[in-house]
């Protein structure tokens, strides 16, 4: 994967600084003004426009969860921490799946360093808030969207630990130390990976109710036109890693490693990845 050229540092609160940025596909991070890690990494066709939808956290009401999953938090952080921000991008050519594998080495190697994700990524608010829903004519029809609101009994996720692996093959049977499996136990929620009968390389990770997952898989080989089915149509086999402790945050994050780990170690991500 090519290294990514990150800009300076610029407030994502001036107008002027916004309309600096281009109008290009990319990356780009958030982090509060006198702090090293990060407050949330993503990846956006329209660099200008998307950095524009994140400053709905400026409004006087927490922002709804669209146009921007990460702006209810980010503006919990303003308004409880007085936190103010500053946003850096990095211009990226590739299509969409490769912007979504850069972010994931991003996200990890943060993670990696810091030993925690980004605040505002894999959908996490600060502790003693509840996140306002999304703004879709199917929620209002229904009366379910919802402004979040202040609750101290709503607690933030734990981070999960890294599990980048820089040492090991995908294929590993140790691979980023998980206890990997390949005999069918029943339901389990944990983490998966689909290859091609002796690939070195990996077809798809994942992460759920595994035989769930997998059997959904299987059923994509038998749908016309659709974007995973060559994938899934070939001979394949699975192992997967049972983690029945882990919530549905950690499982994401877990799975943002792995894949990570797979684009770091191979130079690209596993063939069905980011298609559905």
């Amino acid at each position: 994967m090519p290294a990514l050229a990150w800009s300076g540092w610029l407030p994502l609160g001036e107008c002027a600084a916004r309309l600096q940025v281009p109008r290009g596909p990319g990356l780009y991070q958030v982090r509060r003004i006198g702090d090293s890690a990060l407050a949330y990494v993503g990846q956006t066709g329209g660099l200008r426009r998307r950095l524009g939808q994140l400053c709905v956290l400026f409004r006087e009401e927490m922002p709804y969860n669209d146009p921007h999953t990460a702006a209810p938090c980010l503006w919990v952080m303003r308004t409880a921490e007085s936190a103010s921000f500053e946003f850096s991008i990095a211009e990226f050519a590739g299509d969409v799946r490769d912007r979504k594998m850069a972010e994931c080495v991003v996200l990890s190697q943060h993670r990696a360093r810091f030993g925690r994700s980004p605040t505002a990524n894999f959908g996490r608010m600060p502790d003693g808030w509840v996140k306002s829903t999304g703004n879709n004519a199917a929620l209002v029809k229904a009366g379910r969207r919802a402004r979040g609101y202040q609750d101290a009994r709503a607690s933030r996720p734990a981070d999960q630990g890294s599990v980048l692996d820089l040492g090991r093959a995908p294929t590993a049977c140790d691979w980023a130390q998980l206890p990997w499996s390949s005999r069918s136990s029943g339901p389990a929620v944990g983490v998966y990976r689909i290859r091609r009968p002796g690939q070195a390389r990996l077809a798809y990770i994942g992460q759920g109710l595994v035989q769930a997952r997998l059997a959904a898989h299987a059923a994509k080989s038998r749908l016309e036109g659709h974007r995973q089915r060559a994938a899934f149509s070939q001979p394949l086999e699975s192992s997967w890693a049972g983690l029945p402790g882990c919530s549905l945050t950690q499982l994401l994050e877990i799975e943002c490693d792995l894949i990570a780990s797979h684009a770091l170690t191979t130079g690209i991500a596993p063939e069905a990845q980011f298609l559905g």
